[in-house]
């Protein structure tokens, strides 16, 4: 069975007598270590000290940060890695293999954010099309306010620009754990009636999760 290391959603472990915030139990470390090796384990422990780090840091450092600490790892299909057409990988997977494709890049993203305490007002997982590669692509998503201009977290461009920018991308929507959007490049735009777009890879995702951490 696969072990993932950082708990996702509500499950952070507090330490209040420490300084650092987010922490993983030894054992889980070295059951990671034995089936993926000493720098998948160093992986995670980097993630970790990046978290701790930036938990009283501005948005802009958060952001910046967390785009270009998971834009290191290399991409690869999911037929390369998975040896399937479509996988949506965890976060922690994603590092256990160092390898993945866009919607890897995004959940990783995503969910540390949340770890770091954004609301599902602000951040979404955005699938857009890429029109240089004529082909559907996924980014992250930050807004400010509901009607602001959203930056772009992407492993493509790796610069992290307003929406406005990225004129290499077609915006299709917007969703996450709470609400589902048609995509602008300035505001949410209008929301989507649940079960007018298939989001199964995500619901699957998020039980997959919770199937782990029982």
């Amino acid at each position: 069975m696969r072990i993932l290391i950082i708990v996702m959603f509500f499950s952070i472990f507090f330490n209040l007598n420490a300084k650092n915030l987010y922490t993983i139990d030894e054992k889980i470390l070295e059951s990671m270590e034995q089936n993926y090796g000493k720098s998948a384990k160093e992986r995670m422990l980097a993630l970790v000290a990046l978290l701790n780090k930036l938990d009283d840091k501005d948005t802009s450092q958060q952001l910046k940060a967390i785009n270009d600490f998971f834009n290191q790892i290399s991409f690869a299909t999911d037929l390369e890695v998975w040896n399937q057409k479509d996988y949506w990988a965890s976060r922690e997977e994603f590092l256990e293999v160092d390898r993945g494709d866009c919607e890897d890049y995004v959940i990783a993203k995503y969910f540390s954010l949340k770890q770091l305490g954004y609301s599902d007002d602000t951040i979404f997982l955005t699938y857009v099309k890429a029109i240089k590669y004529r082909q559907s692509h996924m980014v992250l998503t930050y807004y400010k306010t509901k009607t602001a201009i959203p930056l772009v977290l992407d492993n493509i461009v790796k610069e992290i620009l307003p929406a406005t920018q990225r004129t290499d991308l077609l915006p299709l929507f917007n969703f996450n754990g709470a609400k589902i959007y048609m995509a602008k490049q300035r505001g949410l735009g209008r929301m989507i009636p649940q079960g007018k777009v298939n989001l199964t890879k995500w619901t699957n995702l998020i039980l997959k999760i919770k199937k782990e951490h029982l």
